[in-house]
């Protein structure tokens, strides 16, 4: 835009571009005279909420560890300032339970166990980091529960604290920090989903991979454990005239290293005659019904299991060989079946292992 003066023509912008330049000099001095806060930092909405992927584990001192620290607001450098630093028991949200001083505690460094309550920030740093512990006691005591306590820094010495970012509640809900389940059937099963025998054609064959005793195989003239009528692993007496099955087993064997573990099989149609079960035994092979005590574990496959998952946890001391599957018994019976369709091996670790 142009404006005719008797002398001339005048042009506006240079006027503005002078104007907004003494805006822009005047706000850069604005910021530099603003007043320098300190601020709890390494929060959200006045939250921490804990998770597994936002804290560190000490697995030797048996801690959990997240991460805080106060920082210095402003353009000047920082002339070295100290905070106080306290966890109140008593202020938690509501749904929360309280978590006691016996539960955690402050550190100033990654590795140190002494409680502290107080931290220095030197001159020249902007900000200086300071970690809440929380013990594997206090997370197995409260099991289950969602717990909190509340982090807070309070007189600042030489500056002003930030009112609006000097608290947070720590949120933290037992229920996460539980097991880690991992599956590992690929490590160590062959053929989890119960195929048949390569090569072959008929209805009633070998499982490929699974060793199957002669109670197994020799009931069928073909073979037995995989059922073309159904797609997967398929034992039955159907009638008299089929050949009963005492002791039947259907098993592979492979050694585990020490641990937890969790079997889960995908039981479908199951109409079970009697002693039959899934196992985990010692060594290689499976015991018969009358020695099935001594396993390692053991479920007996009943009616129960028609169509419901079946699901079985055990523990390692020491590296072993074992031998998991299915002991089976049809013997009393007609019309019997037991059947599924897949299983999986899990290996759970705790927090701490």
């Amino acid at each position: 835009m142009k404006k005719r003066f008797k002398n001339g023509w005048l042009i506006v912008p240079v006027m503005l571009l002078l104007n907004l330049f003494s805006c822009k000099v005047d706000t850069l001095e604005s910021i530099n005279e603003l007043e320098q806060k300190v601020s709890l930092v390494q929060v959200e909405g006045g939250n921490a909420n804990l998770k597994p992927d936002n804290i560190t584990v000490d697995k030797q001192k048996l801690l959990i560890r997240k991460t805080f620290g106060i920082a210095l607001s402003g353009l000047k450098e920082n002339a070295g300032f100290t905070s106080d630093i306290s966890l109140d028991f008593d202020d938690v949200p509501e749904g929360y339970d309280k978590m006691k001083p016996a539960d955690c505690f402050l550190t100033g460094d990654l590795d140190a166990v002494e409680n502290i309550s107080s931290i220095n920030v030197p001159a020249g740093l902007s900000q200086k980091a300071f970690y809440l512990n929380i013990t594997k006691a206090a997370i197995e005591r409260y099991s289950g529960k969602k717990v909190a306590v509340k982090v807070k820094v309070d007189h600042v010495s030489g500056y002003t604290m930030n009112a609006a970012k000097q608290s947070a509640y720590v949120l933290l809900n037992t229920a996460d920090f539980g097991s880690l389940k991992t599956d590992i059937t690929d490590r160590y099963i062959k053929n989890a989903v119960f195929a048949r025998k390569a090569g072959t054609t008929e209805r009633f064959v070998d499982l490929a991979d699974w060793i199957s005793n002669d109670a197994i195989s020799k009931s069928r003239p073909t073979g037995a454990g995989f059922d073309a009528n159904v797609g997967f692993l398929g034992i039955e007496r159907w009638g008299s005239y089929d050949s009963p099955i005492i002791n039947g087993k259907i098993y592979q064997t492979f050694t585990l290293p020490a641990g937890n573990y969790v079997l889960e099989v995908d039981m479908k149609k199951v109409a079970a005659d009697k002693d039959t079960y899934f196992v985990v035994a010692n060594g290689k092979g499976l015991p018969d019904a009358s020695a099935v005590a001594g396993s390692i574990a053991k479920t007996e496959i009943t009616n129960a299991f028609n169509n419901v998952p079946l699901v079985m946890d055990f523990n390692l001391a020491a590296s072993k060989e074992v031998s998991i599957g299915f002991l089976i018994n049809i013997d009393k019976g007609v019309e019997k079946i037991i059947q599924a369709s897949g299983i999986k091996l899990f290996k759970t670790e705790g927090l701490f292992d």
